[in-house]
């Protein structure tokens, strides 16, 4: 008996000797870098013919240079909707993708596209009642320049076009709300 528990402690032994030696495979590939980023951003574009500041932030999941993740913005002014005075509320929220060429330059292209769900709301000025709310479906591909301050900090400066749909808002079009746009992102992360 003794020396069957010898035998099996020394293949016990021997075996993770050897196994020491060989690296862990997984199932997304060696070299793989895996890390995230996050934070806020704005667009600079119009809505209802008027100018438009959108603010939110999101952040994404890197693999390597291509990323996924999630968004929200909103409308920050004040817009005035021409049929009926109303004030006009806008906000969408979704998926992130998109991939960065030659991210360990200082300066280089990337390119994203946010797909997401919203609500246009039209409330009163002096009530503040909302009057109507329409949930539409938004589209935003944008293409980038981004700059690497630091291996931590990127700051990103693109155009881009958001696409509205669904819109059946009284006096609002798709057109209405469709419109191109700046686009301004602080991204912090590991890079």
């Amino acid at each position: 008996m003794k020396k069957i528990t010898l035998l099996i402690i020394s293949m016990f032994l021997i075996t993770n000797l050897f196994s020491q030696d060989q690296e862990i495979q997984t199932l997304f590939g060696a070299g793989i870098r895996i890390s995230g980023f996050g934070g806020p951003f704005m667009s600079f574009t119009t809505a209802n013919g008027k100018f438009a500041h959108m603010m939110g932030g999101g952040g994404g999941i890197l693999l390597d240079d291509f990323f996924f993740g999630g968004y929200g913005e909103g409308l920050t002014n004040y817009i005035e909707n021409i049929q009926d005075g109303d004030r006009i509320e806008f906000g969408h929220g979704g998926f992130w993708t998109g991939y960065t060429f030659w991210g360990a330059k200082p300066i280089h292209p990337a390119i994203s596209i946010q797909i997401g769900w919203g609500d246009i709301s039209l409330r009163d000025p002096q009530s503040q009642e909302t009057n109507y709310n329409d949930n539409v479906f938004v589209v935003a591909p944008t293409v980038e320049c981004e700059m690497n301050f630091t291996t931590f900090f990127r700051l990103s400066l693109g155009v881009n076009y958001r696409l509205v749909t669904g819109v059946n808002t009284l006096g609002l079009s798709t057109q209405d709300m469709s419109s191109p746009g700046v686009f301004l992102a602080f991204k912090f992360g590991k890079f």
